[in-house]
């Protein structure tokens, strides 16, 4: 998972962005040079579900960053439906969501699952993963 932030107010939470590493650099390009938007990389790390079995094994609560995982599926061609999955700062999840949607009003999305979890940032997951290891 890479948290990023898109140019503008830096300190500006509708900037900030958790993209999956595999499809980073697509998203990066298209956001570069089909909109024009510079993109800064903050971290890259993990993200976590919020289950008690897996975020409250170590982690400071200042380590972990609220983020919603949401699951859609939009119409595709062929009547076949496309599976997505994007990232969201719980603090602006219900505006993120709304702005989503507005992309494909045309074709509406079905909402499969909204997923609370947490951006673990490298340096807690990787005293988590020596934790795991020496137990």
């Amino acid at each position: 998972m890479v948290r990023c932030r898109l140019d503008g107010p830096f300190d500006a939470v509708e900037a900030l962005r958790y993209i999956p590493l595999a499809e980073f650099e697509l998203w990066r390009y298209l956001m570069e040079t089909r909109h024009g938007r510079h993109v800064a990389i903050e971290e890259v790390s993990i993200w976590v579900p919020e289950e008690s079995g897996t975020w409250n094994s170590g982690f400071a609560a200042e380590e972990l960053q609220p983020v919603v995982r949401l699951r859609l599926e939009r119409p595709g061609p062929h009547g076949v439906a496309i599976p997505m999955e994007r990232f969201f700062p719980a603090e602006t999840y219900p505006q993120a969501q709304e702005a989503l949607l507005a992309h494909f009003e045309e074709e509406p999305c079905r909402v499969l699952a909204a997923t609370p979890g947490y951006f673990v940032p490298l340096r807690a997951s990787d005293r988590r993963e020596r934790r795991i290891h020496s137990a």
